[in-house]
């Protein structure tokens, strides 16, 4: 009983590496929805966790090292891939090589960020940087929309301007890079009561959300993590000012 958090965990890590071969091989809308079932896993191995009261170290290790591949590898190859089929346009051959490598600076940081976690003590009700599954799962939602969506709707034409677009994906990296690493405090979707005080930013959150979806349908999903770091710098304010 003590070990199913830990088999939790390795299914992530599984189910990571599949995702990882579904985008090389030119699928990323499957590794998409591959990166949704390892963020389900990912909640699950903690609720698991503190419902056995089966935590230990090598959980926590094991945990970081599957986020690694499930959370930083998948993701970065994704915006490989768009950015490799960016600078096809590049008469500079040495440009086609380096540029699309700059996505698994993704990788990177989302090591750096997982590391920091494991030293942190103080990240329970809340985190220090953007967590990587909200990162993996905005990176998702970018292949998901574009097939699930309309070529007329406006977020697929806008969507397809970002993955085509060589300057705006490196930006894109270069943000999200730094927010996992940044001290910027962002909320928890944990919920260990049901009162307003202490989740007003997690009903807001998924209010907000709903309303979305309502509004736009699938084409919300990628808003739905823009919201998330919006309604976390506000939180941090209020951390800040408390």
């Amino acid at each position: 009983m003590r070990q199913i958090p830990n088999i939790i965990t390795l299914t992530n890590l599984l189910l990571g590496c599949i995702a990882f071969v579904e985008v090389i091989q030119g699928r990323p809308v499957n590794a998409a929805m591959i990166i949704g079932l390892c963020s389900i896993m990912d909640y699950l191995d903690g609720a698991a966790a503190r419902l056995l009261k089966a935590w230990s170290p090598l959980g926590q290790q094991l945990d970081s090292l599957a986020d690694l591949v499930s959370f930083g590898v998948v993701p970065a190859a994704i915006i490989y891939q768009y950015l490799q089929n960016s600078v096809q346009s590049l008469n500079h051959g040495v440009a086609q090589i380096v540029l699309p490598g700059v996505a698994f600076f993704i990788t990177v940081f989302s090591a750096l960020r997982l590391a920091k976690f494991n030293l942190e003590t103080r990240q329970e009700d809340d985190f220090k940087g953007l967590p990587t599954p909200a990162n993996a799962l905005l990176i998702a939602s970018v292949p998901f929309t574009l097939a699930f969506t309309s070529p007329d709707h406006p977020v697929h034409q806008a969507l397809t301007v970002f993955t085509g677009s060589i300057a705006w994906l490196l930006g894109f990296t270069a943000l999200v890079s730094w927010l996992m690493v940044s001290n910027i405090r962002m909320f928890s979707l944990k919920v260990k009561s049901f009162s307003w005080q202490q989740n007003k930013f997690r009903y807001v959150f998924l209010g907000g959300c709903l309303l979305l979806l309502v509004i736009l349908g699938i084409s919300a999903l990628p808003f739905f993590l823009i919201f998330y770091l919006l309604l976390s710098l506000v939180y941090h304010k209020s951390i800040k000012k408390n």
